[in-house]
């Protein structure tokens, strides 16, 4: 099939855009362009085609969207909420005209807990800039989830998209309003109530969608939010279902592995920090949570594992087993070794019993999770990289993982509305709008009766409502495919799926092959024979480029 675009089709694309804005396909939300990569493969010329695509939807966004394709900066009209130092808090926004689906982003960036933490935050030229919105941009681009570019996020580029900025270093919990001790206030809760409030006049009150997410604290903040907002999105507007994303907000609260003075949040303990911080804060958390805990132990509420069971909102929680910013703050490796120094001592048996351990206790508190991603990465958020729809686990990816969890798709109708939609687009299978028209006049005139009319409804939501449950029991069945939303590695090792991110020294930004600092420093030489099956006279004559590939070869084959 070749497919021949130029710029005299600008006009039609408009045309063509509107028309399918305003159309309901029985197999895909309403109002959402779906892209399925798979498929572009099948139809040949796969480069050209998506670059026609991209092109088309940057085109017609000057016709069907009025904004450019930028978020711009917008401060909260309640001047009494404010970032930590005083300045007025906000949000950036990219509305998409015909679009029904909102997306609301949570940044994250650590916290603060006390005077001291907060002076050292304040002090830091980087971090100083979660704490005031003074050198905010008039304008910033999305990436990742927020991304307009259908390369970088081809289920959700369409979407209205609002990224909060992180200001607060509450993790999206403080109601303080008046500054204390540290000569700060932390306002994140009342920071994204006051945003929801102000995106209802601007058209989330008619959205069929909202979808609240956030990375880090931001996910966090996604946790502890999430229930809150669906109760106000109810009482503002009723008919917009509310789900959550959580990414990399899965902290867990065991003791750390070298204990050290808590100072500030790279090396305090989770728990602890969160002790001191949700005074400071006056946090608020969820009342289910609550309930379970008495007053000295609602910071317990904080940690995805014991929050999850007492939410009541749909949550799909993304968390790598061996999260970067968990290993930071239980002080597992010393400086030498993270900046990866020659004089760096051998990571010791305990340093990676201890990685493994903290690996397999992510592992088993996201079993019970329904919808949860979770890679066997040493990495730290994903949801905003350039690249996160690519990550698989069980060689399904998370852009589709998502998209089909978010649709509440069974595994077959998934496939399909991934797998057809974007054909039916190409090819014209589609029926016309006039066509569609004169079929919905024929359709009224048959149903005039309205007794007639209630008994087929009710007759339909009963046949409904057995095809969902026959595709309950299908998808619980069958683990292969488009739309598993549980999807956890088994792999035992820090960086053994082949889709993870690149381990970088986070002080030089050069790539470090993790496998290599594994057979370095991590494991006896006759262990490693061993587990690789070869002598270990044959294991000394390699380097550490073959036994890498060797042990990645064996991760596989077990997988």
């Amino acid at each position: 099939m070749k497919l021949q675009l130029s710029v005299e089709w600008l006009p039609l694309m408009c045309v063509v855009t509107i028309v399918f804005s305003r159309t309901i396909d029985n197999h895909r939300g309403k109002n959402d362009i779906n892209l399925d990569f798979d498929k572009l493969e099948n139809l040949g010329q796969t480069d050209s085609l998506i670059k026609a695509l991209k092109d088309i939807a940057q085109r017609t966004h000057n016709c069907g969207v009025k904004e450019l394709p930028k978020l711009r900066r917008y401060f909260l009209s309640n001047t009494s909420i404010t970032c930590n130092d005083g300045s007025p808090a906000g949000y950036f926004m990219r509305k998409s005209y015909g679009s029904t689906k909102w997306i609301v982003f949570l940044q994250g960036g650590w916290y603060c807990f006390d005077e001291v933490s907060c002076q050292l935050r304040w002090r830091h030229e980087h971090m100083k800039t979660f704490m005031t919105s003074k050198h905010w941009p008039e304008t910033k681009r999305g990436s990742g989830l927020l991304s307009w570019n259908p390369e970088e996020n081809p289920y959700y580029f369409h979407s209205n998209m609002v990224y909060i900025p992180y200001c607060s270093s509450d993790s999206w919990s403080g109601t303080a309003t008046s500054p204390d001790d540290t000569g700060f206030s932390f306002m994140g809760s009342l920071i994204l109530d006051e945003v929801i409030r102000e995106l209802i006049p601007k058209g989330l009150r008619n959205a069929r969608k909202l979808v609240l997410t956030g990375s880090s604290a931001g996910g966090i903040g996604v946790l502890l939010n999430l229930d809150y907002v669906a109760n106000l999105m109810a009482e503002l507007a009723p008919k917009v279902e509310v789900r959550g994303i959580a990414d990399s907000g899965w902290f867990m609260d065991s003791p750390q592995y070298s204990q050290d003075d808590c100072v500030e949040a790279y090396n305090c303990a989770p728990r602890d920090g969160t002790k001191k911080g949700i005074q400071v804060w006056r946090g608020r958390v969820p009342e289910a949570c609550k309930a379970q805990y008495p007053a000295s132990e609602h910071w317990r509420c904080y940690f995805g594992y014991r929050i999850y069971a007492t939410l009541k909102t749909p949550l799909y929680v993304i968390q790598y087993l061996f999260d970067e910013a968990q290993i930071m703050v239980d002080n597992v490796f010393d400086e030498s070794q993270i900046r990866g120094e020659n004089s760096a001592p051998a990571l010791s048996k305990l340093q990676w019993e201890y990685l493994h351990k903290l690996g397999q206790e992510v592992r088993n508190t996201l079993e019970n999770v329904t919808a949860v991603f979770a890679p066997a990465c040493l990495s730290h958020e994903l949801l905003t990289k350039s690249d996160w729809h690519a990550m698989t686990v069980n060689g399904v990816t998370l852009a589709q993982s998502i998209y089909c969890w978010e649709n509440s798709y069974s595994l077959e109708k998934c496939n399909y509305a991934v797998n057809k939609t974007l054909q039916d687009r190409l090819l014209g299978d589609e029926p016309s709008a006039r066509n569609k028209t004169r079929t919905d006049k024929k359709k009224r005139k048959k149903k005039k009766n309205g007794k007639k009319k209630r008994r087929k409804n009710r007759r339909n939501k009963m046949i409904l409502k057995q095809e969902r449950k026959n595709n309950r029991g299908k998808r619980s069945r069958q683990h292969n495919g488009s739309c598993s939303h549980h999807l956890i590695d088994n792999c035992p090792l820090p960086q053994c799926n082949c889709s993870c991110p690149k381990y970088r020294n986070k002080y030089t930004g050069t790539e470090i092959d993790f496998f290599k600092l594994f057979i370095r420093y991590g494991i006896d030489k006759k262990e490693l024979s061993d587990l690789l099956g070869i002598s270990l006279s044959t294991l000394e004559t390699m380097d550490h480029n073959t036994i890498s590939t060797l042990i990645l070869d064996l991760v596989r084959k077990n997988q």
